[in-house]
């Protein structure tokens, strides 16, 4: 059914586009510029003038800032699924195309498109697909941008234990088949092909290694008591560069670790490797390529990303930029760990983070909180940080274990109580609230979640 309605959707696209300039607001996350990079070259290659925008969230002052005719038309990318009540005076207006895969609201309208797998009952893919997908229908020519389509899945953590399933894994098959990706399996840790082993260790957040997960010193004792080298002719070793035998023993420690420190799922380090062809060394690894957009949306970099997706930009000028992102991330993981910023309450874990994270980076720190061991793996996180506009920007994530919960409802139900907009999905969701009200939202979240578990428990 989905894509059928995609197919139905590009036809009436291709049909009004040449007539209007297209539009195109896409999300600032690895999802969301890759999304915005395949509907880019797509248009590019229909000769059609556009204009591209790059947001951290869609938000009623986003809305109000962007102009709106019957001249154009709008494509949404990674988000407006759940925004909708925002765009009823832009659909009075103009078509709209939203090509998401956030949890979306009720809303019909004739100049509405909305290409969400969740409202045909289909299981979810990233916008990434989604737009590979939207491409491929307007011009069999844009399969040539399927690489984009798996950065983006993973990028969006779409491959759960690091394996691509259904739709999204056909998609997989597809990029195999059309020579575009080599999917092998391995230990799960990023830079296999860029980063120096002991910075892999350092920065692998999942798996998430305890002593060593943020520490250059301790990953590098780490590799020196198993005998493996960091170095050979003077030049940094990478995960590639070890021998088998070398990466057997480094798997089995990696696990002894967990295990020493009751990780949970102790021994699930392994998963599947997406290696791109016709892309330079660097971004040939899905995941190293999916950082590289991360870094680039979360430091006010988006064009950069989208360039490096069209193969326009220089990869020198991002390593600097990625050595920020990398920077901010470790200095987040070091917050957490003097635990002067977390807080936990009966049912959640609290980041309260103030000023000290940006708010573009507080959904990353989040995320490795809920896989590290700072926190009861048990309870749900939630990341809150200073945003513009006197707000306070959270991120929600939810242990893949708890199935009673979801957490938009949650952060929906808290947002409404205190006048702020929320979104997203049931184990990973967003909201923005007033910057007064945050003991509010504790409060109200950990008595929501209380009235969740109690009534499951009865």
């Amino acid at each position: 059914m989905l894509l059928e309605e995609i197919e139905r959707a590009s036809k009436i696209f291709k049909s009004i586009a040449n007539q209007k300039k297209v539009k195109v607001i896409s999300h600032i996350d690895a999802d969301g510029l890759a999304s915005a990079a395949i509907i880019s070259k797509m248009l590019l290659r229909l000769g059609q003038i556009f204009e591209l925008r790059i947001v951290k969230q869609l938000t009623e002052s986003t809305i109000k800032k962007i102009k709106f005719s019957e001249e154009d038309v709008f494509i949404f990318s990674d988000l407006g699924s759940g925004q909708l009540n925002l765009l009823k005076e832009v659909l009075e207006k103009t078509q709209v195309f939203i090509l998401d895969h956030h949890e979306p609201e009720n809303f019909n309208h004739f100049n509405l498109f909305h290409l969400n797998p969740i409202l045909f009952g289909e299981e979810e893919i990233s916008s990434s697909m989604i737009c590979y997908l939207f491409a491929k229908n307007i011009s069999i020519q844009n399969t040539d941008l399927i690489d984009l389509a798996i950065v983006g899945a993973v990028g969006d953590e779409q491959d759960e234990g690091w394996k691509l399933k259904g739709l999204a894994r056909k998609i997989l098959e597809e990029g195999e088949t059309l020579g575009k990706i080599v999917v092998s399996k391995g230990i799960r840790l990023y830079g296999r092909n860029t980063k120096p082993i002991h910075k892999s260790l350092e920065h692998s957040f999942d798996p998430f290694i305890p002593g060593i997960t943020g520490s250059e010193s301790q990953a590098v004792q780490f590799l020196s008591e198993l005998g493996i080298s960091i170095k050979e002719n003077d030049e940094w070793k990478r995960l590639k560069d070890l021998t088998i035998e070398e990466q057997q023993k480094l798997a089995s420690a990696i696990i002894l670790e967990r295990l020493k420190f009751s990780q949970l799922n102790a021994v699930d380090i392994f998963g599947e490797i997406y290696t791109i062809l016709d892309r330079e060394e660097e971004l040939q690894d899905a995941r190293e390529f999916a950082t590289i957009l991360n870094a680039c949306g979360r430091t006010g970099n988006s064009s950069l990303g989208i360039r490096l997706c069209l193969g326009e930009a220089n990869l020198n000028q991002v390593w600097e930029i990625l050595e920020d992102y990398r920077r901010q991330v470790s200095e987040g993981i070091r917050l957490l760990r003097e635990g002067n910023i977390v807080f936990s309450t009966p049912n959640a874990n609290f980041i309260l983070a103030g000023d000290k994270i940006k708010d573009t980076f507080i959904g990353t720190i989040t995320s490795i909180a809920l896989n590290s061991n700072i926190f009861d793996s048990k309870k749900p996180v939630f990341g809150i940080a200073e945003s513009e506009e006197n707000t306070l920007k959270i991120s929600a994530r939810l242990p893949k274990e708890i199935k009673n919960i979801n957490l938009r409802e949650v952060l929906y139900y808290a947002a409404k109580l205190l006048k702020g907009e929320a979104g997203g999905h049931t184990h990973a969701a967003g909201a923005l609230i007033d910057k007064n009200l945050q003991n509010d939202f504790v409060n109200i979240v950990d008595r929501k979640l209380g009235e969740m578990l109690g009534q499951e428990k009865s």
